[in-house]
């Protein structure tokens, strides 16, 4: 009988999302930003010496929701994610982001043209703090997603047949992780926020590597772009998040259960 706790119990077990609702909570976000952007250096062009109090904020914060994931063990915070929100119609015809860094590079007559920009939201921001990269690979990248995690994955598939040494060894450099990855707990805040906010459609700039990490775990997103440099080489996606949610439920239960709480924030699709 297989007795490992599943994924949403685990997720509380570690994690907590909590909402940066107060101005304490905000520079917690921004703290965390400027650590990874600017004191790592991780993206380009977030020039320390234009952030002198410490905190990386722009434009479209005022804009968006934000959300900070909690180490519970540690009492730490593990990451930070927000979702820049549409603005309403009678302000004008105001981009996100992502249109108006690479909206020329979109493809053109897509799908996504005509969808209602009232409930489009752009994922942003979607760091994790160096503890929490610290596998082979993971800390070169904001979302800690290495870019051989295909190979990482094949290696632990193949963990129980090496020998105990082997195994010890591995162990010695390479931190214990029960939850599978810390992003997921950035994907339960970015459901929690986008369905207090009514959205049905997310905008991401990601490179592909996080596009096909995100795919091992059934959450799909299309292409709305070739690469292009979008604070590094990057591709535009859209993500519908009824069909994402829908093809969870159909392929990956746990993970659905994990972004939905077991069906308490979304009822099972029909």
């Amino acid at each position: 009988m297989n007795t490992d706790p599943n994924l949403v119990d685990l997720f509380k077990q570690y994690f907590e999302v909590v909402l940066a609702d107060t101005p304490e909570k905000l520079q917690e976000c921004y703290r965390i930003r400027y650590k990874v952007y600017c004191e790592e250096g991780l993206i380009p062009g977030f020039d320390v010496k234009n952030y002198p109090e410490g905190l990386e904020q722009d434009e479209y914060d005022e804009r968006s929701a934000h959300c900070l994931l909690m180490h519970k063990p540690t009492k730490r915070v593990a990451g930070t994610v927000r979702i820049v929100l549409p603005i309403p119609s009678d302000q004008g015809d105001i981009k996100f982001p992502l249109e108006a860094h690479a909206g020329n590079s979109f493809y053109q007559n897509s799908r996504f043209e005509t969808l209602p920009r009232r409930r489009i939201g752009e994922i942003s921001r979607l760091i994790l703090a160096s503890e929490f990269r610290a596998r082979r690979g993971e800390n070169i990248q904001p979302h800690g997603i290495a870019k051989d995690f295909e190979s990482s994955l094949v290696r632990g598939e193949r963990r129980q047949a090496g020998t105990a040494q082997d195994i010890n060894e591995r162990r010695s450099h390479i931190p214990r992780r029960t939850f599978p990855h810390p992003i997921l707990g950035l994907f339960v805040a970015i459901t929690r926020m986008s369905l207090q906010k009514d959205l049905a459609y997310w905008y991401g700039g990601m490179e592909p590597v996080c596009a096909r990490f995100l795919r091992t775990f059934g959450i799909h997103f299309t292409p709305i772009s070739p690469l292009v440099d979008y604070f590094g080489p990057c591709r535009s996606y859209i993500g519908y998040i009824s069909e994402i949610m829908a093809n969870l439920y159909q392929t990956n239960r746990q993970v659905w259960d994990l972004l939905t709480d077991r069906g308490m924030l979304l009822p099972a699709p029909n």
